[in-house]
């Protein structure tokens, strides 16, 4: 996530205040999820449907979850202090998607596949 700025931003915040899960650094791994419905679900219990006004006018109206919906982790199955939301521009969440997508299929990560994220 190092070339996706306020993403990053927004992860390492979590980790800051106490969001441990996929950090390679002493947190539990996130797992891999190929489960595009259940994807859709997470995504829609943590990210609203639209942004704050300020993000509006900021045009960060994309919401970012973390962890992803695309992990067992995903949504709200994790207490709230240990998952966020970032609201970030489309360009870089369909950024994200596409890092995510290439390295999945570079490593061929497969269902429940343990994985940190380097933020």
């Amino acid at each position: 996530m190092i070339n996706q700025p306020l993403i990053a931003f927004g992860i390492q915040q979590l980790r800051a205040r106490c969001g441990h899960y996929g950090d390679p650094y002493g947190g539990k791994p996130l797992h891999w999820m190929i489960n595009d419905k259940q994807k859709k679900k997470s995504r829609a219990a943590v990210c609203p449907k639209k942004p704050p006004a300020d993000m509006q006018r900021a045009g960060r109206t994309s919401c970012d979850e973390y962890p992803f919906a695309s992990t067992y982790e995903g949504g709200t199955h994790l207490p709230a202090k240990q998952r966020t939301i970032t609201w970030v521009g489309k360009r870089e969440n369909d950024s994200q998607g596409a890092t995510i997508t290439n390295w999945r299929r570079a490593w061929h990560v497969m269902d429940h596949d343990p994985f940190f994220v380097i933020v």
